[in-house]
């Protein structure tokens, strides 16, 4: 089938509309996980549940159009006899696109890309690490690690000479 069939345009539609809904989704997701980690920062649990709520509801959605947007690659796919019309990617479906559709599906998929982005490194960090932070520095210490500095109390430790602690050292324990 061609790329100028009335059909595959009208599927290319249908999929810009279902990533516009996506984008709109992953938005409001990102503004959730950004006032959690504020809110468990400043541990005021109490306003999390309203905000953990909110956030299944958002993901609950967006597998809803997960489900419709994959179902509706796989329908253009078939329709453009791709070996694998479920694995068909936006830099492809580009290809068959016309003019109008072909630049909105790239911004699409880059702003979609810049909040995957910023939601990852959001949770790249868990509030649940954060231990200590003063002005600008921040200290992340594993539950089991602030445990031990706790039950140290006030007493020094001693650095070792040429210790360093990289992130493997963190996340192993």
């Amino acid at each position: 089938m061609k790329a100028d069939d009335p059909l595959v345009q009208d599927i290319i539609s249908q999929i810009i509309e279902i990533l516009r809904e996506e984008f709109r989704h992953n938005r409001r997701l990102l503004q959730i996980v950004r006032r959690k980690k504020e809110v468990q920062l400043r541990e005021a649990y109490n306003e999390v549940e309203p905000l953990l709520r909110a956030e299944r509801e958002v993901v609950t959605d967006l597998v809803v159009l997960e489900r419709d947007r994959i179902q509706l690659v796989a329908e253009l796919g078939e329709v453009l006899e791709h070996p694998r019309p479920r694995r068909l990617r936006v830099a492809e479906i580009v290809l068959y696109a016309n003019p109008d559709h072909r630049d909105e599906l790239i911004d699409i998929r880059d702003e979609l890309r810049d909040i995957a982005d910023e939601l990852d490194s959001l949770g790249a960090v868990e509030p649940l690490f954060t231990r200590h932070r003063q002005d600008q520095v921040r200290l992340y210490v594993s539950p089991e690690r602030w445990e031990n500095l706790e039950a140290l109390g006030s007493q020094r430790l001693p650095r070792r000479a040429g210790s360093t602690s990289t992130t493997k050292d963190h996340q192993a324990s």
